[in-house]
């Protein structure tokens, strides 16, 4: 995996996140194979620096954040019920209530903005633009 913006730790930190809030195993396949630290990587490329920036220092704050709620570890280094667990905490808390949804919300769109997870659920993109092409040459529109 070649990363243009993020360096290897924000990476792994987000995977971590991703891998905590949508908890993709066993139903699912897990963050790893999916291109989901790929999609943070290309949006933060395209972002304004200031949202680059911003993005990124939420990413060490919620690696950091579960001593914030009295835990003793890095999000990283807890088992996935810890993680789990200081997430709600935080959430709970209101200190940092946004912040934890911001961060679910990118988690979840870039773990199912997968094309192959989209697929899996039903959702097969590429077949509903071949229809909308079909569609708008029936009916001779641009």
């Amino acid at each position: 995996m070649t990363l243009e913006t993020l360096s290897p730790r924000e990476a792994s930190i987000f995977a971590c996140v991703c891998d905590t809030v949508v908890a993709p195993e066993p139903a699912l396949p897990p963050v790893r194979e999916t291109d989901a630290v790929e999609f943070l990587d290309r949006w933060l490329a395209k972002a304004p620096r200031l949202n680059r920036a911003g993005l990124r220092a939420l990413l060490y704050a919620a690696e950091l954040s579960p001593r914030a709620v009295g835990g003793r570890g890095r999000l990283r280094a807890l088992s996935e019920a810890q993680r789990v667990e200081a997430l709600a905490r935080l959430e709970r808390s209101g200190r940092a209530r946004d912040l934890v949804k911001l961060i679910s919300g990118i988690a979840y769109l870039a773990y199912y903005g997968d094309d192959a997870i989209m697929n899996r659920l039903g959702y097969d993109a590429d077949a509903n633009v071949a229809r909308a092409r079909e569609l708008r040459a029936a009916e001779a529109r641009p």
